[in-house]
């Protein structure tokens, strides 16, 4: 977690190519969560149940990014505070910054894990089909597990980008994306000896996935510039 102290200069040049370096990571950590549902959606419509499970992952999907966007709430305000400190030339608050942002993280995120559990079956009683609503919180109780390493991804790459190092961030998003697609795969149809999950299946890929990237990222800024 030293990167940041290791640069000299972090203060930002206004110029195209600076200013993109900066926001085309943050689009890409909008796009994850989203790429994600479109990559279950794109597996399940070829599964047995296509049409039902797509019903499903529009409705489940929706659900879940409402949490995603918070998060990234959460993050860019974490990266204004990084970028403060940054353009000062002072990463000595650094450290202090990023454990306070873990924290919080994982605060927020054990607050939309309860929500779904015991809120969130309540919500889908009343707007979801009958015949669709174990399946889809079956779904919501696997993929909402997701969520600490989703958010924990998005601060790390907020701190990345503040400490000028967006390159790095390209790993995390391709070890994510290539990780979802494998397990969706395997877990979907049941390839390679893994159990046939359906539409849990989904769920369980986008964990992993999740899982995956947040690893990613923290093993890049553990790694000194």
């Amino acid at each position: 977690m030293e990167s940041g102290a290791a640069i000299k200069d972090l203060k930002v040049q206004v110029t195209n190519r600076q200013i993109l370096s900066i926001a085309m990571p943050i689009t890409l950590a909008i796009l994850i969560p989203q790429l994600n549902i479109l990559t279950n959606s794109i597996f399940l419509g070829n599964s047995e149940q296509g049409t039902e499970s797509l019903g499903n992952a529009g409705i489940t999907g929706v659900f879940y990014l409402i949490f995603a966007v918070a998060g990234h709430g959460l993050n860019n305000g974490l990266q204004s505070v990084f970028s403060r400190y940054a353009g000062g030339d002072d990463t000595s608050a650094f450290k202090v910054i990023l454990t306070q942002g873990i924290r919080i993280s994982l605060q927020l995120a054990a607050a939309g894990i309860l929500v779904t559990w015991f809120a969130a079956p309540f919500i889908f009683q009343q707007v979801a089909d009958p015949k669709a609503y174990p399946q889809e919180m079956s779904f919501l109780r696997i993929r909402i597990w997701g969520l600490p390493f989703l958010y924990l991804f998005q601060m790390g790459n907020a701190f990345l980008v503040a400490s000028l190092n967006s390159r790095r961030l390209i790993l995390g998003f391709l070890v994510e994306a290539g990780v979802n697609i494998l397990f969706d795969y395997l877990l979907i149809f049941g390839h390679w000896g893994f159990p046939e999950m359906g539409f849990n299946g989904a769920a369980v890929a986008s964990v992993i996935a999740e899982v995956a990237g947040f690893i990613t990222v923290f093993a890049v800024l553990s790694k000194p510039v």
